[in-house]
């Protein structure tokens, strides 16, 4: 009877050691599983987001007089990571440059061309001055430029050098939301800024510029 109550003991004790290596298997495996979700969903939250910069010190010639501008270019390359996805939200973030003339910046244009070939153009040169920036353009922000102070509508705050944040009232036909108009292009690719001056007398440098990009949440239902 002892020899039989030990044999049943021990097959007891492996039926325990079996079923606790099996519990702690599937114990390990739900926080393998829940740790690869946690980290799907990082990686999906970084590739929502395209943030870049460039400091080109991007020469912008003089524009000679005889009505010839000279177009300039600096890029920035969204990466492969964002393949198939479009734009949802885009802001030009931190433009920022010198001139070396009192009034050079009145001459200064730019232009942004995204890999998908849409643009938006605006006239730096609706503000006086030599130098601009850090200037950072968001659809979203209700501030806009104050060129000539003062300035009766109360959301043109942003006075020379125009450092901050603000919408393109005042330097894009009046059009509050122009950036608007990349929505639903493409993402990846090389993001073109040109440069050029439409008014002779005085030099410009593009010192830096950048994108801040959301892309567009899919379409679900």
């Amino acid at each position: 009877m002892k020899s039989r109550d030990r044999s049943g003991e021990v097959m007891n004790g492996r039926r325990r050691l079996r079923l606790g290596l099996a519990l702690l298997l599937a114990f390990c495996l739900a926080i393998g599983l829940a740790a690869g979700d946690a980290a799907a969903k990082k990686k999906k939250t970084k590739a929502s987001l395209f943030t870049g910069s460039a400091s080109p010190n991007l020469v912008v010639p003089d524009e000679p007089g005889t009505g010839q501008e000279v177009f300039v270019t600096t890029g920035i390359t969204v990466p492969k990571k964002f393949k198939g996805k479009t734009v949802g939200d885009l802001n030009i973030t931190a433009i920022k440059t010198t001139g070396d003339a009192a009034d050079s910046a009145d001459g200064l244009d730019l232009m942004l061309v995204g890999p998908g070939g849409r643009s938006v153009l605006f006239d730096a040169g609706a503000l006086d001055g030599q130098s601009i920036g850090p200037v950072t353009f968001d659809d979203d922000t209700p501030t806009s430029f104050c060129a000539s102070p003062p300035c009766s509508d109360p959301d043109q705050t942003l006075m020379y050098p125009y450092a901050g944040t603000t919408n393109l009232v005042g330097v894009f036909s009046g059009d509050q939301g122009p950036l608007s108009v990349f929505n639903g292009s493409p993402m990846r690719g090389t993001w073109t800024l040109y440069a050029w001056d439409n008014d002779f007398g005085g030099n410009n440098v593009v010192n830096s510029w950048g994108l801040q990009i959301t892309a567009a949440k899919p379409v679900t239902g």
